[in-house]
Protein backbone atom coordinates (compact mmCIF):
# COMPACT_ATOMS: atom_id res chain seq x y z
CA UNK A 1 0.00 0.00 0.00
CA UNK A 2 3.19 1.96 0.84
CA UNK A 3 4.35 1.69 -2.90
CA UNK A 4 0.95 2.54 -4.39
CA UNK A 5 1.02 5.39 -2.25
CA UNK A 6 4.42 6.67 -3.34
CA UNK A 7 3.66 6.19 -7.17
CA UNK A 8 0.48 7.99 -6.94
CA UNK A 9 1.74 10.90 -5.16
CA UNK A 10 4.90 11.64 -7.34
CA UNK A 11 2.95 10.79 -10.63
CA UNK A 12 -0.77 10.91 -9.88
CA UNK A 13 -3.63 8.56 -10.58
CA UNK A 14 -2.77 8.43 -14.27
CA UNK A 15 1.16 7.23 -13.57
CA UNK A 16 -0.01 4.24 -10.99
CA UNK A 17 0.88 0.88 -12.87
CA UNK A 18 1.83 -2.57 -11.62
CA UNK A 19 4.70 -1.83 -13.43
CA UNK A 20 5.34 1.22 -11.70
CA UNK A 21 4.36 0.23 -7.91
CA UNK A 22 6.36 -3.23 -8.58
CA UNK A 23 9.69 -1.09 -9.09
CA UNK A 24 8.48 1.29 -6.13
CA UNK A 25 8.18 -1.92 -3.30
CA UNK A 26 11.08 -3.87 -4.86
CA UNK A 27 9.04 -6.80 -5.86
CA UNK A 28 8.53 -8.72 -8.83
CA UNK A 29 5.25 -7.40 -11.21
CA UNK A 30 4.00 -10.92 -11.12
CA UNK A 31 3.58 -10.73 -7.52
CA UNK A 32 1.46 -7.28 -8.08
CA UNK A 33 -0.38 -9.10 -10.35
CA UNK A 34 -1.09 -11.55 -7.63
CA UNK A 35 -2.30 -9.01 -5.18
CA UNK A 36 -3.96 -6.98 -7.11
CA UNK A 37 -4.45 -8.29 -11.33
CA UNK A 38 -4.71 -4.52 -12.93
CA UNK A 39 -4.73 -0.98 -12.41
CA UNK A 40 -7.92 -0.95 -11.21
CA UNK A 41 -7.37 -3.55 -8.56
CA UNK A 42 -4.57 -0.93 -7.14
CA UNK A 43 -6.83 1.85 -7.41
CA UNK A 44 -9.35 -0.39 -4.93
CA UNK A 45 -7.38 -1.91 -2.41
CA UNK A 46 -5.73 1.49 -1.87
CA UNK A 47 -8.87 2.92 -1.18
CA UNK A 48 -10.02 -0.27 0.96
CA UNK A 49 -7.04 0.22 2.78
CA UNK A 50 -7.45 4.01 3.22
CA UNK A 51 -11.41 3.76 4.26
CA UNK A 52 -9.76 0.76 6.79
CA UNK A 53 -7.17 2.88 8.39
CA UNK A 54 -10.12 5.75 8.91
CA UNK A 55 -12.51 3.71 10.09
CA UNK A 56 -10.15 1.90 13.02
CA UNK A 57 -9.44 5.47 13.90
CA UNK A 58 -12.62 6.62 14.19
CA UNK A 59 -13.73 2.97 16.02
CA UNK A 60 -11.37 4.61 18.78
CA UNK A 61 -13.31 7.97 18.87
CA UNK A 62 -17.06 5.36 18.61
CA UNK A 63 -15.66 3.57 22.27
CA UNK A 64 -16.24 6.89 23.78
CA UNK A 65 -19.59 7.44 22.97
CA UNK A 66 -21.17 3.80 23.31
CA UNK A 67 -24.22 4.01 25.30
CA UNK A 68 -25.26 7.75 24.64
CA UNK A 69 -27.92 8.42 21.80
CA UNK A 70 -26.94 8.74 18.61
CA UNK A 71 -23.32 7.52 19.70
CA UNK A 72 -22.37 7.23 15.71
CA UNK A 73 -23.17 11.46 15.17
CA UNK A 74 -21.44 12.17 17.89
CA UNK A 75 -18.34 10.10 17.42
CA UNK A 76 -18.21 11.78 13.76
CA UNK A 77 -18.51 15.18 15.15
CA UNK A 78 -16.07 14.96 17.43
CA UNK A 79 -13.72 13.23 14.68
CA UNK A 80 -14.08 16.99 12.73
CA UNK A 81 -13.13 19.10 15.61
CA UNK A 82 -9.35 18.63 14.13
CA UNK A 83 -9.37 20.68 10.52
CA UNK A 84 -8.00 17.65 7.99
CA UNK A 85 -3.70 18.03 7.54
CA UNK A 86 -2.27 18.14 4.78
CA UNK A 87 -1.52 14.75 4.22
CA UNK A 88 -5.05 13.51 4.95
CA UNK A 89 -5.66 16.21 1.87
CA UNK A 90 -3.59 14.62 -0.02
CA UNK A 91 -4.79 10.89 0.44
CA UNK A 92 -8.84 12.11 -0.25
CA UNK A 93 -7.41 13.48 -3.38
CA UNK A 94 -5.90 10.27 -4.46
CA UNK A 95 -8.98 8.59 -3.20
CA UNK A 96 -11.32 11.12 -5.06
CA UNK A 97 -9.32 10.61 -8.59
CA UNK A 98 -9.68 6.81 -8.01
CA UNK A 99 -12.89 6.96 -7.92
CA UNK A 100 -12.88 9.06 -11.29
CA UNK A 101 -11.64 6.15 -13.27
CA UNK A 102 -12.84 3.60 -11.34
CA UNK A 103 -16.16 2.12 -10.23
CA UNK A 104 -15.21 -0.44 -7.98
CA UNK A 105 -13.59 2.52 -5.61
CA UNK A 106 -17.22 4.63 -6.26
CA UNK A 107 -18.91 1.38 -4.83
CA UNK A 108 -16.30 1.61 -2.01
CA UNK A 109 -17.01 4.91 -0.99
CA UNK A 110 -20.60 4.22 -1.35
CA UNK A 111 -20.52 1.38 0.81
CA UNK A 112 -18.81 3.81 3.50
CA UNK A 113 -21.15 6.53 3.68
CA UNK A 114 -24.34 4.42 3.44
CA UNK A 115 -22.93 2.58 6.32
CA UNK A 116 -23.09 6.06 8.08
CA UNK A 117 -25.92 7.11 7.32
CA UNK A 118 -27.64 3.93 7.84
CA UNK A 119 -26.23 3.75 11.60
CA UNK A 120 -27.22 7.65 12.33
CA UNK A 121 -30.81 7.43 11.19
CA UNK A 122 -31.17 3.69 12.89
CA UNK A 123 -30.05 5.14 16.16
CA UNK A 124 -32.04 8.63 15.96
CA UNK A 125 -35.06 9.75 17.49
CA UNK A 126 -35.71 11.89 14.52
CA UNK A 127 -34.14 10.65 11.81
CA UNK A 128 -34.09 13.72 9.48
CA UNK A 129 -32.52 15.97 11.63
CA UNK A 130 -29.69 13.78 12.37
CA UNK A 131 -29.34 13.00 8.94
CA UNK A 132 -28.80 17.04 7.75
CA UNK A 133 -26.15 17.11 10.87
CA UNK A 134 -24.46 14.43 8.86
CA UNK A 135 -25.04 16.24 5.47
CA UNK A 136 -23.50 19.03 7.38
CA UNK A 137 -20.71 17.39 8.42
CA UNK A 138 -19.83 15.84 5.03
CA UNK A 139 -20.14 19.43 3.54
CA UNK A 140 -17.44 20.97 5.90
CA UNK A 141 -15.69 18.11 4.95
CA UNK A 142 -15.90 18.41 1.36
CA UNK A 143 -14.96 21.57 1.24
CA UNK A 144 -11.74 21.76 3.40
CA UNK A 145 -10.92 17.99 1.45
CA UNK A 146 -11.28 19.37 -1.53
CA UNK A 147 -9.47 22.71 -0.54
CA UNK A 148 -12.16 24.81 -1.51
CA UNK A 149 -12.23 26.05 2.31
CA UNK A 150 -10.64 26.03 5.63
CA UNK A 151 -12.73 26.70 8.66
CA UNK A 152 -10.86 28.79 11.13
CA UNK A 153 -10.77 26.58 14.62
CA UNK A 154 -13.24 29.12 16.17
CA UNK A 155 -15.55 28.51 13.34
CA UNK A 156 -15.06 24.89 13.44
CA UNK A 157 -16.16 24.82 16.54
CA UNK A 158 -19.16 26.43 16.81
CA UNK A 159 -20.47 24.57 14.08
CA UNK A 160 -19.68 21.63 15.54
CA UNK A 161 -20.99 22.96 19.19
CA UNK A 162 -24.44 23.93 17.65
CA UNK A 163 -24.37 20.02 16.03
CA UNK A 164 -23.98 18.13 19.10
CA UNK A 165 -26.24 19.47 20.95
CA UNK A 166 -28.78 18.87 18.04
CA UNK A 167 -27.39 14.81 18.99
CA UNK A 168 -27.49 15.44 22.82
CA UNK A 169 -31.08 16.99 22.50
CA UNK A 170 -31.99 13.93 20.53
CA UNK A 171 -33.50 11.07 22.47
CA UNK A 172 -31.80 8.59 20.48
CA UNK A 173 -34.29 5.46 18.89
CA UNK A 174 -35.00 3.91 21.65
CA UNK A 175 -35.66 7.60 23.65
CA UNK A 176 -33.07 6.89 25.94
Amino acid sequence: MQAIERVARRSGVAGLSIDAVAKEAGISKSSVVYDCESKAGLLAAFTRHQMAQHRASFDEVLVRHQGQPNARLRALIETFRTAPTDEEIAMAMLISAGMGENAECREIMREVMAEDADAIAAQAGDKPKMLRALLTLHGMAFLEYFGFHRFDDKTRNEILDELMAVAERDPGADGD
